[in-house]
């Protein structure tokens, strides 16, 4: 059976080749899994190029504009410690992310905040914020003793 890669897969192709698999092979995992599409249905590669590249296009401006309202954000934060200030839960990128998007509404991907180790004390950081190799902001975060 023909059918185009959606995904690259491991002793199969690369993405948007058109291979010859066997028919148990696509129906019973290839397709249920959408790693590929019959080719017949595809289209053509180039619609699924050009789909792909629409849908990048609209991420990477999602992230901008997250970016742009990360920049000077401050947070504030009150979370149980002990008296020599440690915390009690640790935040992590994840947790972090979390916030971003509960407190300011912004929905940024963890992937996409910058900690070398997980926030352990109370006191001001200043967390760096990547999405892509010269495109870095910052945000400070207030921690305190609740």
């Amino acid at each position: 059976m023909k059918v185009v890669l959606l995904k690259d897969i491991k002793g199969v192709g690369r993405r948007f080749e058109e291979k010859n698999v066997s028919d148990g092979h696509a129906m019973n995992f290839l397709i249920p899994n959408k790693l590929a599409v019959p080719a017949n249905e595809a289209g053509t590669i180039k619609a699924l190029k050009e789909k792909e590249a629409q849908s990048r296009e609209a991420d990477a401006k999602k992230i901008e504009e997250a970016v742009a309202k990360i920049s000077g954000t401050e947070i504030n934060l009150k979370l149980k410690a002990n008296e020599k200030n440690h915390l009690f839960a640790s935040l992590n990128v994840e947790k972090l992310a979390d916030i971003l998007k509960k407190e300011k509404g912004i929905d940024i991907d963890a992937k996409y905040i910058v900690l070398e180790y997980p926030i352990k004390q109370t006191g001001t950081f200043e967390v760096p914020v990547r999405v892509a190799e010269g495109k870095e902001t910052k945000f400070t975060l207030r921690v305190e003793r609740a």
